[in-house]
């Protein structure tokens, strides 16, 4: 009787011991998956790109009829480019030249006027006596940037002057200051109605050292 009861207390203890034990590994079989007749979930994933092949063939597409069309707006808008450049070549009122622009006469006074001087002509050894005796004065023109003081058969050394050639006559027309010995004229900033005349004997090419 001993025995029995000894064993029936041991089974008592041991029962719901068993029965935590069973419902929690039955708890931990339970698939994860709301759907138990799917499929592994990498299947499940190759299954919906494939679902959305057709989405994107459609897509792709789509995306070569845009570009189909701005190929087409891009035609339609170079041809209309070369129609605009056809209609500036009809114009022949202004000459142009390919890589050098060509100046009109009251272009080439304008530049050479802001730059100090204006371009007479070729020099004529026979008419025109341009060099004169020496006279004890002297003069500070503005040539570009660069100032100069001159008097009678002096030589000065320029930046290449524009639209001129050797043996022109020149008219340096900024005059910045007249003196002599007894007397100073100073411009604001140029002395008006003076001019001084220059002649080109050459152009040269100098290298400097640096």
């Amino acid at each position: 009787m001993a025995s029995r009861r000894c064993l029936r207390a041991l089974t008592q203890k041991t029962t719901p011991f068993l029965f935590r034990n069973a419902s929690s590994l039955r708890s931990l079989t339970v698939p994860p998956f709301p759907n138990a007749n799917a499929s592994s979930p990498v299947f499940t994933v190759r299954a919906s790109v494939f679902a959305q092949w057709p989405h994107l063939r459609y897509f792709s597409s789509e995306k070569k009829d845009d570009h189909s069309d701005e190929d087409d707006d891009g035609d339609e808008d170079y041809d209309d480019e070369e129609e605009d450049y056809v209609d500036d070549d009809d114009d022949d009122d202004v000459p142009v030249s390919r890589g050098k622009k060509v100046y009109t006469a009251e272009e080439k006074e304008a530049e050479a006027a802001a730059i100090g001087y204006r371009v007479v002509g070729p020099l004529q050894k026979d008419e025109d006596s341009v060099f004169k005796p020496y006279e004890p004065v002297f003069a500070v023109v503005q040539i570009g940037s660069h100032q100069f003081k001159v008097s009678n058969r002096d030589s000065i050394f320029t930046e290449r002057l524009k639209f001129c050639e050797v043996n022109d006559k020149l008219i340096l027309n900024k005059v910045l200051l007249l003196g002599s010995a007894s007397q100073t004229i100073i411009g604001r900033p140029i002395v008006p109605d003076a001019a001084v005349h220059a002649v080109v004997e050459e152009h040269v090419s100098v290298e400097l050292p640096i």
